[in-house]
């Protein structure tokens, strides 16, 4: 009799582990490219030429800004300040 349950149990958790397996929804397709890479290239080109394409801050490649003047005078005060010693400090904070 306690064979009986063990079996029917078995198969029950077998089947219930069954109903929750998951499928992938919509069906997994392989994508397949219908353009070469060239052909690729050829539009991103043409798009960019006629300002269809994208562009933020984080767009690629990253186009360096130079420096401003405001920039390097700040920085050269930093550099003057630190060969001549802690006493003179650009800091004007509490």
């Amino acid at each position: 009799m306690r064979t009986i349950q063990t079996i029917v149990t078995i198969l029950a958790l077998t089947a219930t582990a069954s109903v929750f397996a998951e499928a992938p929804y919509p069906a997994e397709q392989p994508f397949v490219s219908t353009q070469t890479r060239a052909q690729v290239e050829q539009e991103v080109a043409v798009a960019a030429a006629q300002g269809m394409l994208l562009e933020s801050d984080s767009s690629y490649p990253a186009i360096r800004v130079p420096a401003m003047p405001e920039h390097k005078r700040v920085t050269a005060q930093l550099r003057d300040s630190a060969t001549r010693g802690a006493g003179d400090s650009i800091y004007a904070g509490a």
